[in-house]
């Protein structure tokens, strides 16, 4: 149960007790982290005991909390603490006027012929590929450049994200979203966790983590303190970055999704055709998909991943 507004809301009521979409409270940011969490740590205390482990672990935004803690550089306290204060202060600009909008372009396409003269209304918010960014910021300004787009790249996919926040971008800026940030989480800094029954399973302590707020591998002088965790809010989302320098440590083949829907497929696949022509694609694995049923998915899922001539 988590108090909300002098209200309070129970997980799996909003996770599974809603009868209809109209009446899911999931799009609203201080509902949305904490159920993620749930949803992504969930299955990973499911595939520990079945002896499936992973050698790499790779966050992505609002996944970086379950993914720090699964890697053992959280403890759960800690982590439910971050996804807490992470998502109460982060609603405070849900439906201001912002929206995101997803794109398949690079960069630097976007930089140079996108964003010239709006660079403080609209930013990228997200890089996934060489070939997909999410733009943020202003919605009336994102609804223009939908326009735009489908008027002058009409071959060019675009998508309005069904969220009603400026993620990634300057709008993180307001309501004190910042001190207050740093303020509550000032003593989240210890590493290693001294106390190891705190830590999620030691085997998974052991792989390599990387950190798509850095764009590349963790390790012991980079602490999940403060200052990173705002890091994670407020820049952009380097995934590209640490999936190529994944691919170039050769440090994976495999990956499996772990999210409420697959969206990372297609970007994993885009680094691997970019980076590392040489080698076959990589082989990618989901644990649940929208609409469909979930032990269905996931055990499909763990047959092929046990059959698969790319796992020892």
């Amino acid at each position: 149960m988590i108090k909300i507004s002098y209200g309070q809301w129970h997980l799996l009521e909003e996770l599974i007790g809603k009868i209809s979409e109209d009446e899911s409270r999931t799009n609203d940011t201080n509902i949305a982290q904490p159920a993620l969490f749930a949803i992504q740590v969930g299955p990973d205390a499911l595939l520990v005991p079945w002896n499936i482990y992973p050698s790499t672990i790779v966050s992505h935004s609002a996944g970086d909390q379950a993914a720090a803690f699964v890697a053992g550089r959280l403890t759960l306290q800690e982590a439910v603490r971050i996804v807490y204060h992470r998502s109460r202060l982060q609603n405070r600009n849900t439906r201001q006027g912002d929206r995101m909008l997803a794109v398949s372009m690079s960069e630097e396409e976007v930089q140079n012929k996108i964003l010239k003269g709006i660079e403080h209304f609209v930013c990228i918010a997200v890089v996934n590929s060489s070939r997909s960014v999410t733009l943020s910021g202003d919605e009336k300004i994102i609804d223009e450049l939908q326009q735009t787009l489908s008027t002058f790249h009409p071959n060019i996919f675009k998508a309005r994200l069904r969220i009603e926040n400026a993620f990634h971008s300057y709008q993180m800026n307001r309501f004190d979203i910042e001190k207050e940030m740093l303020s509550s989480l000032k003593d989240i800094q210890e590493f290693p966790i001294q106390d190891q029954k705190q830590v999620f399973d030691s085997i998974c302590a052991k792989a390599k983590c990387y950190s798509s707020v850095i764009g590349e591998q963790m390790n012991d002088n980079i602490p999940v303190d403060g200052q990173y965790l705002w890091s994670n809010v407020r820049q952009t989302v380097r995934y590209y970055d640490a999936i190529t320098t994944i691919i170039k440590d050769e440090a994976a083949d495999v990956f499996l999704e772990i999210s409420p829907h697959p969206v990372l497929a297609k970007s994993i696949r885009e680094c691997y055709e970019l980076t590392n022509q040489q080698q076959s694609s990589p082989f990618i694995l989901l644990t649940l998909k929208r609409k469909e049923n979930e032990q269905i998915i996931l055990l499909t899922s763990l047959a092929q991943l046990t059959t698969s001539c790319h796992v020892c």
